[in-house]
Formats: structure tokens, C-alpha cells, sequence
């Protein structure tokens, strides 16, 4: 395969040879543009720098403008691809990425688009079909389903969907079942299945009906018994959703008064519906999330009980009540959550709370002024909160980004792209955003919409950094304010912040872990400079759940010890040495065709074990009391 990459501007030109003598076959990887404000299109780029994705790693080559540069190594076996656009003294002026793709088996003339915009900053997407105002938003495929919210003449029961290929938002057709002249969408919740496809549930006809992207269009409808709305609801796997909490059905916008405590999971063939656990006697979660935590279900947010929130596994009679929690609720690695700010009408600063996957609430640090704020849940394992009240930004929709590493907030106004001078045309950015639709699309941008004071066909794409599950190679310096990477502890109260990450196991369960944000991989490794002051380090991989993940063992005076979470011990290697007094130590964990593990270099373990599911990595202090410093995390592929 002999790629050839030719850029024009910010036109890129792939041509790609299906295989010795075989004619090339050509790709063209172009930017997305909307309307004429040239954002993501920065004055002063004089190089880009092209990054193929793969299962083996990277390959990143700087390209200069206007030249075709033949890229023979770019690999066939591409998952996504990043496009960074390099402005003076190297400082990266828009930047992109596809969503995940087969590049070898691309066709001869296939166009992918790319969406740039100037890395922490938005760029204007849309408009919508129609005006909306605080519309219900689902990821569909690489794109999303928007539906109902305020129109200008009430609550509406269109849909439309957004393309991230044209930046453009096409109507939808809506089953005459879901129709509602009076009430629109109201009580309707979207949940996502993992091919992509978009389950809808309850309203005010209580009915189910699914949405395929490929297709853009909505299959049959069948009622939900009881009927529901303003529930939770999630996909426990590719034909099964699950919906809980509640009411019966909507009354003039909101909830009719009778609050439902059940469970269901349901079958989207149309067989009957099981039975789940029962929320608690006195729940009132109406407006709620669910979210998988990897060990069980979380039920959160909303407008019911304030602070209130239910967990509960499938297999359970009743949920568990948790209290102290905030409003707005998105997930953290490892099967946390984070919670944060008060009601929307509530002051504009609220209270930070982290759910852990024991179900204990730790309290953090006082979240950012910004009422009305959204939280998205970003590849690189940070948040980011959209909107606010204008009161507190001052007109602008500023931003701010939860930073486990350092479990701080960081408040920013968003990056705008750099024009020429005298340029007539203004930068079209969002205003002040209260209460806005945001989620994250198959590119690792966030689409934005529906936030304004009156319904607005107004929608922008924000582009965070470009880390994520395909990301080759990533390090994180814990005591680093500017770490290029992310780590989070799932349960912060194992965690001491200084120099470095003091983590302090308070029995043997791992409790006591740190993940690293954006990698998600099968087969890779993990190294860590750590100073193990008492018992050992555990160095994990694949971890898909607490519960579920591969863990190497290194405790001074004993055997290295291979586990896999869940089943047991897989081997056992030579004993582990440690200096004494503690200095640090370089150990590392390699899973490929078989296991590696090796301490300052020294191997003292290996064995045969296949790489499994694709998941987080991290480090961990292994067993009760033990206590490491951790300097240095990095996860490659």
C-alpha cells in the first residue's frame, strides 16, 4: 500500500494503492465548513501535521501545504485519523479528527470529512430545521438524533438529525404514534445502543420506538407497560434497554403526580419485559440518568429529591439510596460519577460531589460560577461544563474543564480561531448558553445546541483535545500542572496530591487505583516510576468494569502475581524486589501474545495469556495499607 497525501489549503488528498500493479484508489479527506466565518480555517498555517490512528500505534508526519508527500507507511490497518493545523511557533491552530473508520477498506473516491475547529473552542454548526429550545439530544451513529423541545409555538414532536459529514441538520419523519400536539416530546428519553442505533422511550403515549442512523429513520412503535416518562433509561447490551424511576405521564409539560419505583428491562423484538429490582419506597427521580458503573446502575439527577440518587444491580430486589449528590451528573473512569451544581434557578456556584464504585459520596472542591451548566464526559477522562447563567459570564458561553488529575476546575473562555487582519467577516460563537443539549459525537467533539434565551435554530461543535480510546501513546506527570495526560481515581479518598499521586489502599480490594485517560486497548503496556513505601503496586490492564480487568501483582518479598479480576490467578512469577530504603522504581507491564512484567528492568514475570476485551489502564496500590507515590504513568500501544 503506497499512500499519497496532497493537501490543498486545508484539502486533503489521499490516494491509496490497493496492492502491487493494482491502480490507486483515491481517497479525499476534506475539512467541514459551515456558512463563511473561516473558523477552524486559521490565518497563518504553514504546516499540518497527519496522524493515523492504528491497533500497533501512531505514525504522525508534519506535511507542508501545497505539497503531495507520499506517506508509504501510513498503516492499512487506520482506525481514525487527526489532522492538526500548525500556525507560528508551533502552536496548533485547528484541529480534527474523523470518527473511527476501516481504512483499508475504503473505496476508490470515498470522501471523509473532517471536522476542524481551533482545539478548546467552538465553531458554528446547523442551523436546525426548525428553532428549539432545551431539545433532547442522543449520539446516532457518528451523528446524533435531536427531538422535541419548545418550538416557537409550544412543545414540539419533530426530529431532525445531525450530520458531523456536512455539519448540517436533516428533518426526521416522526411515527403519527409519537405525535403529541399538546405536550411534543415531553417525558421521551433517548438512550443509545452500542451499533449506534437510538432506542426512544415514554412521553405521553408511553411507547417505544427505535431510531436506525443509517437510515434515519424510526421503526415501529410498541407501548412500554406501565406507561412512563421522565425516567431513566440505558442500553444493558445491543437489543435490551433498561428504564427506571419516573411517572406515569406528562400533565402539562412535566410529571402527572404519580411517581413510578419499578424497573424494567426491555426487549426491542417485542417479547415480554422482566422485571428489575424496586427503587426505594420514598424515591422521587423524575428527569433522572442512568448510568452504568461497570458493577451495577446508578439512577441521577433530575428534578425529583434533590441530592437523592438510587444503585442497584440487575440481580438486586431494591435499590440502595445514596443522598449528597449534585444536579448534573456524567461519568468518570473506573465507575465513578461526578456530580455538580445546584438547580438551574439555584445560585450560581453548587456543590462538587464524586460518587465512587464502592457508592460512597466524596466531596471535592467547589464546583465553577456557571448556573445552568451541562456536563460531557471527554475521551481523554476529564469533563468539560458548557453554558451558564449570562449573569456570571458575562454574555459569553464560557467553559470549564474538570481536571481529575489535579481535582480542580479550570475556567476558561473558549479559544477562537485566529483570522487576518482587517478581516470583515466575524467569528460566529455561541453567546451565553443556559441550560444547552451537549454530547460527545464518534469524533470526540461536543455539539451544543438549544441553550438560548427562545428557541434558536443556533447549534456549535466544540472541539476538546484530540486523546482518546485510539490514542497510540500517552503520558501523565501526576504532580504536573500542564500533564499531557489524564489520570483519575476513581475513589479520591485514596488519593494524597502533591510531588506526586500518594495512593493509600485501605484494604485489599484495589480500591486504591488510578486509571489514565483516552487509551483503550487489548493488547499494549503500561509503565510506572513509583515509590513503593509499604506493601506493593499493581499495574492494571483491560479493566472494563472494577471488577473486570488484568492485574499484575509486585510486593516486595513475594511472587509476582498475574490475576485476572473476577477469575483468579492466572501465574505467578519470581519474587519481587524492592529497594530498601523505598526509592523509585520502574515497573512494567507488557500484554501482547503473552504477559510481561518487569521491575527496573528485570523480568519477573512471564507467561501465556491472551489479550481479551479493550479497556483502561492504570496503577493501583495492592493490598490493606499499602502506600506508593507515583511520579509517572504512560500507556502505549
Amino acid at each position: 500500500m503506497q499512500p499519497v497525501i496532497a493537501l490543498r489549503g486545508l484539502l486533503i488528498m489521499a490516494a491509496v494503492g490497493t496492492g502491487c500493479g493494482d491502480p490507486p484508489a483515491h481517497v479525499t479527506l476534506v475539512p467541514v465548513l459551515v456558512g463563511d466565518t473561516g473558523c477552524g480555517q486559521p490565518a497563518g498555517a504553514n504546516a499540518l501535521a497527519v496522524t493515523a490512528y492504528s491497533p500497533a500505534g501512531e505514525v504522525t508526519r508534519a506535511v507542508p501545504l501545497d505539497q503531495a508527500v507520499d506517506l508509504a507507511d501510513l498503516p492499512d490497518d487506520t482506525i481514525q485519523l487527526g489532522v492538526e493545523v500548525v500556525i507560528g511557533g508551533g502552536v496548533i491552530g485547528a484541529a480534527g479528527k474523523t470518527s473511527p473508520l476501516a481504512f483499508g477498506e475504503l473505496a476508490d473516491g470515498v470522501v471523509i470529512p473532517i471536522r476542524m475547529a481551533p482545539p478548546g473552542g467552538f465553531c458554528p454548526a446547523g442551523p436546525l430545521g426548525e428553532p428549539r429550545l432545551q431539545p433532547l439530544m442522543a449520539r446516532a451513529g457518528d451523528g446524533a438524533l435531536v427531538v422535541g423541545g419548545l418550538g416557537e409555538s409550544g412543545p414540539t414532536s419533530t426530529a431532525e438529525f445531525y450530520d458531523p459529514g456536512t455539519g448540517t441538520f436533516a428533518p426526521v419523519v416522526v411515527p403519527d404514534a409519537l405525535v403529541d400536539a399538546v405536550n411534543g416530546m415531553a417525558g421521551s428519553v433517548l438512550a443509545t445502543l452500542p451499533d449506534g442505533r437510538v432506542v426512544l422511550t415514554g412521553g405521553s403515549r408511553g411507547l417505544l420506538a427505535v431510531f436506525d442512523p443509517a437510515t434515519r429513520v424510526f421503526g415501529s412503535t410498541f407501548a412500554l407497560a406501565p406507561q412512563r416518562a421522565f425516567h431513566g433509561a440505558i442500553a444493558t447490551d445491543g437489543s435490551h434497554v433498561l428504564v427506571a424511576g419516573g411517572c406515569h405521564g406528562v400533565d402539562s409539560g412535566g410529571c402527572d403526580g404519580t411517581p413510578l419505583r419499578s424497573t424494567f428491562v426491555y426487549d426491542l423484538q417485542g417479547e415480554d419485559p422482566v422485571s428489575g429490582p424496586n427503587l426505594t419506597s420514598d424515591a422521587l427521580l423524575e428527569g433522572a440518568q442512568l448510568f452504568d458503573v461497570g458493577n451495577g446502575f446508578v439512577l441521577a439527577g433530575g428534578f425529583g429529591t434533590p441530592g437523592e440518587a438510587q444503585r442497584f444491580q440487575l440481580g438486586d430486589r431494591d435499590a440502595i439510596k445514596l443522598t449528597g449528590l449534585a444536579t448534573q451528573v456524567t461519568s468518570l473512569d473506573g465507575g465513578a460519577l461526578l456530580t455538580a451544581f445546584d438547580r438551574d434557578a439555584a445560585p450560581a456556584s453548587g456543590p462538587v460531589t464524586i460518587l465512587t464504585p464502592e457508592a460512597a459520596v466524596v466531596g471535592a472542591k467547589e464546583g465553577p460560577g456557571l448556573a445552568g451548566a451541562r456536563l460531557v464526559a471527554l475521551e481523554d477522562g476529564s469533563v468539560l461544563a458548557v453554558g451558564g447563567d449570562p449573569a456570571e459570564v458575562d454574555g459569553v458561553a464560557r467553559v470549564a474543564r474538570y481536571n481529575p488529575t489535579r481535582d480542580r476546575w479550570e475556567q476558561t473562555l473558549p479559544t477562537t480561531t485566529s483570522r487576518a487582519p482587517g478581516s470583515p467577516t466575524p467569528l460566529d460563537q455561541p453567546g451565553a448558553l443556559v441550560a444547552p443539549a451537549a454530547i460527545r459525537l464518534a469524533d470526540g467533539t461536543v455539539l451544543v445546541l438549544g441553550g438560548e434565551a427562545a428557541p434558536s435554530v443556533r447549534a456549535w461543535v466544540y472541539r476538546p483535545s484530540l486523546v482518546g480510546a485510539t490514542t497510540g501513546s500517552i503520558t501523565v506527570l501526576p504532580a504536573s500542572d500542564t500533564s499531557p495526560g489524564v489520570l483519575t481515581a476513581p475513589d479520591p479518598r485514596t488519593v494524597t496530591r502533591g510531588t506526586g499521586w500518594v495512593l493509600t489502599a485501605p484494604d485489599d480490594t484495589l480500591v486504591a487505583r488510578a486509571l489514565v485517560g483516552g487509551p483503550r486497548l487489548a493488547r499494549g503496556s503500561i509503565t510506572t516510576t513509583v515509590t513503593v513505601d509499604t506493601g506493593g503496586v499493581a499495574l492494571i490492564a483491560q479493566q472494563v468494569a472494577p471488577d473486570r480487568a488484568l492485574v499484575a501483582h509486585l510486593v516486595a518479598g513475594e511472587p509476582a502475581r498475574l490475576e485476572q479480576l473476577g477469575t483468579g490467578t492466572v501465574c505467578t512469577g519470581s519474587i519481587v524486589t524492592l529497594a530498601t530504603p523505598p526509592t523509585a522504581t520502574v515497573a512494567t507491564l507488557v500484554v501482547g501474545g503473552g504477559v510481561r512484567v518487569t521491575v527496573d528492568n528485570e523480568v519477573v514475570l512471564a507467561c501465556d495469556h491472551a489479550a481479551t476485551t479493550a479497556g483502561a489502564w492504570g496503577v493501583a496500590a495492592s493490598g490493606a495499607g499499602a502506600r506508593i507515590t507515583v511520579a509517572t504513568v504512560t500507556v502505549a500501544r
